[in-house]
């Protein structure tokens, strides 16, 4: 895992996203944040989530989603949502239950885990 920074913040009277998520999927797969799809743009879109699966399929991965912090159901690096200090939806990398990284220039994480997304290669056996 790589940290990489998000360079796109969400702010309430802008037009975009931030882009926390797309800089977490660049961490675990030690890409340049430009080499993600702007999928962070997609919210709103009933098909941003299936857009996502479908570049991680190219690249031989499948993102799986758990409901709160299994932690026995997780690799050593995944992604942690929930919501930052800031009040916001926030997206950042855990390992073994504790922030790792945080794509934020603030490194203050989130108060709480709500879901989870880890990837595993496509075709491994369980």
């Amino acid at each position: 895992m790589k940290p990489v920074k998000q360079d796109r913040l969400w702010s309430p009277d802008g037009i975009g996203n931030g882009n926390c998520l797309a800089a977490c999927y660049a961490s675990l797969l030690d890409l340049p944040l430009w080499m993600v799809p702007p999928f962070d743009q997609m919210f709103g879109r009933n098909d941003w989530g299936h857009r996502l699966d479908e570049w991680l399929q190219v690249l031989g991965y499948e993102r799986v989603w758990l409901d709160g912090h299994q932690l026995d159901k997780l690799p050593e690096f995944y992604i942690a949502i929930g919501h930052s200090v800031r009040g916001v939806l926030h997206a950042v990398i855990y390992s073994n239950g504790a922030l790792v990284h945080d794509p934020h220039f603030s490194d203050t994480g989130i108060t709480e885990v709500k879901d989870t997304y880890h990837l595993e290669p496509i075709g491994k056996e369980s």
